[in-house]
């Protein structure tokens, strides 16, 4: 969905959202239909940094959003957070990696409250690849269909599997909480094939002068054959591997968003190729994240099932 025209009116409500990554988080206010209020804020975060650290900065942004208008107008505030975390108890279980490892077992939304008057209003989790997928279903590239697969691709390989724009965690063609990242392919997590890591693998095997993945993606494009077919080779995997779950889930397109879709030029194609159903890019960029965290509160419950 375009955001409006200057002068139309849209409902009062709002959502603080925020979608967290690891050096940076982004945060708007997030109105009803689909709307980011603004331009998002980005605020850098050391996220190897002290828990203290870590949840002033959360807080901050917050504090920042509820001074920029009337907290009657409020419904809540949501997050887009990256895994392992417990969305529904707000707790991160992040360990063994750069990022947020000093939060590790903290209650975010109890850390929050302590150092924020939120009132009663309510502080939800989703996971960050499942916001993206469900704001472009919702708002962007997907709105026009009822079944479908979104994959994030970036440092990892995140998704989502949804109906109606509503995330579904098991059934057929549907893996373990939607998510494919841990699925083997060739003996390897499909993460570590269909990511920034897996890209840069293939690049230095083909000797591509950068292994880069935006330089060597405009290196493609002005005609280097072994980067090109690089490229190609990731879209035909990629499609191969989400053609089977796209077949056993009905799904009616598959969404392609992150970083590396940025190249979907040069690996679309093949991926479309090999699927049976359309690949779509997004068209709400960053925003997605922003509006399917807002989503949580905005089309779910507090409680976060529908209404």
């Amino acid at each position: 969905m375009i955001p409006p025209p200057p002068g139309t009116l849209i409902s009062s409500s709002r959502v603080i959202a925020l979608d967290v990554g690891g050096t940076s988080v982004k945060s708007a206010l997030v109105a009803p239909g689909g709307h980011v209020i603004g331009k998002p804020s980005i605020t850098p975060i050391d996220s190897s940094s002290e828990a203290d650290r870590i949840l002033r900065t959360f807080a901050q942004i917050i504090s920042t959003h509820l001074d920029e208008g009337h907290t009657s107008d409020l419904r809540g505030v949501a997050f887009g957070f990256p895994g392992p975390f417990d969305y529904g108890a707000g707790i991160c279980l992040i360990e063994g990696v750069e990022k947020y490892g000093a939060i590790y077992g903290v209650n975010i939304r109890a850390a929050l409250r302590a150092r924020i008057n939120l009132r009663d209003l309510p502080l939800l989790f989703r996971n960050d690849a499942e916001a993206a997928v469900v704001g472009e279903a919702r708002y962007g590239a997907g709105r026009d269909y009822r079944r479908l697969i979104g994959v994030t691709l970036g440092t990892g390989c995140g998704s989502a599997f949804l109906v109606n724009g509503v995330p579904v965690t098991s059934g057929p063609g549907v893996p373990p909480n939607g998510w494919l990242y841990p699925v083997s392919i060739r003996g390897l997590r499909a993460d570590d094939l269909f990511s920034r890591r897996g890209l840069k693998a293939h690049l230095r095997a083909a000797s591509v002068t950068s292994v880069d993945v935006t330089k060597a993606a405009a290196a493609a494009r002005a005609g280097d054959l072994a980067a090109r077919q690089v490229f190609e080779a990731f879209g035909a995997d990629l499609g191969r591997f989400l053609n089977s779950f796209a077949v056993a889930f009905a799904a009616e397109a598959v969404l392609v968003l992150g970083r590396i879709a940025g190249a979907i030029d040069l690996f679309g194609p093949p991926l479309r190729q090999a699927l049976s159903v359309p690949a779509l890019p997004g068209e709400r960029g960053p925003d997605a994240a922003l509006l399917g965290a807002a989503d949580l509160l905005l089309f779910h419950s507090p409680e976060g099932r529908s209404p």
